[in-house]
């Protein structure tokens, strides 16, 4: 007699999940720099399309972010006459995130991650810069936020991928095992 109907939708359960986790572990670097391309290009396409006629699509773009970032006019970007949807420190974050994940898909079998403590270092002048502005002990200026967010933003992918990078390979390598055992198994019956 055959395996229960229970089993065997649990089993095929099991190879879609297992199918989608090596999908997704192959795919992760595009994933991450899709998510951090759309969340920095968005904000810079809403200007753009206030500058094309395409107000209610901006404005769209614009109510989203502000529930993501200040949008204080003196600490965003202008392209034209239209502000940018997030402060220039995010930009420099997110979009450096992004920038710095296209990088690494270029090294990512021969570069090791940082050292925390050159981490510490790296990502000093974002945290000094944001804190003193915040305190009102200083202004800071748009290239101080945008290089100092491109700085952490870059130093932290270079911290974090290799990490994930390592752990998806692990993952890939399960779940490729678990699937060839899944092929063996129907082969052999």
């Amino acid at each position: 007699m055959g395996e229960p109907q229970v089993a065997v939708r649990a089993r095929r359960a099991i190879v879609i999940l297992d199918r989608f986790i090596l999908s997704l572990s192959r795919h992760w670097l595009f994933l991450f720099n899709l998510v951090f391309g759309l969340y920095a290009g968005l904000p810079v396409l809403a200007p753009l399309l206030v500058t094309f006629g395409q107000v209610r699509l901006a404005n769209l773009i614009y109510f989203v972010y502000q529930h993501l970032c200040h949008q204080m006019p003196s600490r965003c970007y202008f392209i034209g006459r239209f502000q940018v949807a997030i402060c220039e420190r995010d930009l420099a974050l997110y979009g450096g995130a992004c920038l710095a994940g296209i990088a690494f898909a270029l090294v990512r079998d021969r570069v090791r991650p940082l050292s925390i403590p050159i981490w510490i270092i790296l990502i000093g002048p974002l945290v000094v810069d944001g804190v003193t502005q915040v305190l009102g002990l200083r202004l800071s200026t748009w290239q101080l936020r945008t290089v100092t967010g491109l700085l952490a933003s870059g130093a932290t992918v270079w911290l974090v991928y290799p990490y994930l990078e390592e752990g998806f390979k692990e993952i890939q390598a399960s779940a490729g095992s678990q699937l060839r055992k899944v092929e063996a198994e129907k082969r052999s019956t």
